[in-house]
């Protein structure tokens, strides 16, 4: 008997060890340095995906907390254009997936939005489109990319040209010369051809989300939905195009959605909506333009902003609110894992329970 209960024992501290081994280890908190300061910020669960700026030179790179581990993604170089080169300001990712938006040229603005794994770290164009704004003539524009998942959705729109001067498409009645006349929501997938001309990038692989004789411009994405700017206000929809709900909120610079809940910049304000009814839930006050004071994150019913060197997380139930500093231009982004925080040369990790304690 004596024998069989150590076995017993044995067998019972064997499986426990087991059960420990296999359990996550804790998301401690945990600091990157970087070369240059950090110009973008995106995150996706446990993953963030940074941008960083130094001479002449942007660095895309995808950091792993958990890992302990930083992975170089792409390297975009400024090759002199006379208006300027270089990215343009979006950064996404889904998954294991970083997407971004370049520009460039003089007179005829070129814009691209290019993809990358951390598996497969050659880029893949996903669209591209030549704007003669110079000129009047139109032409089309790629705008940057959102991602959350398995979803990374972007937006190519058209402007329309003066007819006198050989523009395409010519404006329509009622509309003006660069107005935006055609949109359409394209996402990422695992076939179908992207909407992209480049001859000196792999092309990837697109799906058509939805089409509008007018604005349709992609803000955020989140489990399978996509929130896009209207002519006439934010509508909702699904990965496959199918309408949610509109929203006739105008003059919206900014959005960030997170389950029943939609944020978003309007002047002089940081205003929450719920996706089903449409109602406001809460107003959280904004200063100066949409660039100054910026909508970062929405998560788990907790607001993030950013102001300068200040980040700032409110929650939306009561307000309850507080304000972390960063050395450097704030970014920040919230995931179920933690707050990914970026500002000068460090991006920060804190676990979700430090956040949590913060707001208590």
């Amino acid at each position: 008997m004596a024998m069989k209960r150590l076995v017993v024992l044995a067998l019972a501290l064997a499986a426990l060890a087991c059960a420990a081994a296999a359990s996550p280890k804790p998301f401690r908190p945990a600091t990157l340095t970087t070369r240059g300061p950090v110009v973008a910020l995106a995150a996706d669960g446990d993953r963030a995906a940074l941008m960083t700026s130094g001479r002449d030179r942007w660095q895309i790179v995808a950091w792993e907390p958990r890992r302990a581990r930083a992975i170089p993604i792409s390297t975009i170089v400024d090759p002199g254009c006379s208006r300027g080169c270089g990215p343009g300001g979006s950064l996404a990712l889904a998954g294991a997936r970083v997407a971004w938006d370049e520009f460039g040229g003089g007179n005829e603005l070129e814009t691209t939005v290019s993809s990358a794994t951390i598996a497969r770290r050659r880029a893949l164009s996903l669209a591209a489109g030549i704007w003669d704004w110079s000129l009047g003539t139109g032409g089309d524009e790629a705008l940057g990319p959102a991602g959350d998942g398995k979803l990374l959705a972007f937006t190519v729109q058209t402007h329309c040209g003066d007819p006198e001067s050989e523009g395409e498409p010519p404006c329509p009645p009622g509309r003006q010369v660069d107005d935006v006349v055609a949109a359409t929501i394209w996402r990422q997938a695992r076939r179908g051809h992207c909407p992209s001309y480049l001859d000196y990038a792999p092309l990837g692989h697109c799906k058509r989300v939805a089409r509008a004789n007018g604005e349709l411009t992609v803000l955020s994405v989140d489990t399978g939905r996509i929130v896009a700017r209207t002519d006439h206000g934010i509508r909702l929809l699904t990965s496959t195009g199918g309408r949610l709900h509109d929203f006739p909120i105008e003059k919206v610079r900014a959005a960030a959605l997170s389950g029943n809940r939609v944020a978003l910049r309007v002047p002089g304000a940081f205003e929450v909506y719920d996706t089903g009814s449409g109602e406001l839930v809460k107003s959280f006050p904004a200063e100066g333009s949409a660039r100054f004071d910026r909508l970062e994150d929405l998560d788990d019913e907790v607001l993030v902003t950013a102001k300068g060197r200040t980040v700032t997380l409110s929650r939306v139930s009561d307000g309850k609110h507080t304000a972390i500093q960063v050395n450097g231009q704030a970014h920040a982004k919230l995931e179920a894992p933690g707050l990914f925080l970026a500002g000068g040369r460090h991006v920060r990790f804190m676990p979700i329970a430090a956040v949590r304690r913060r707001l208590k």
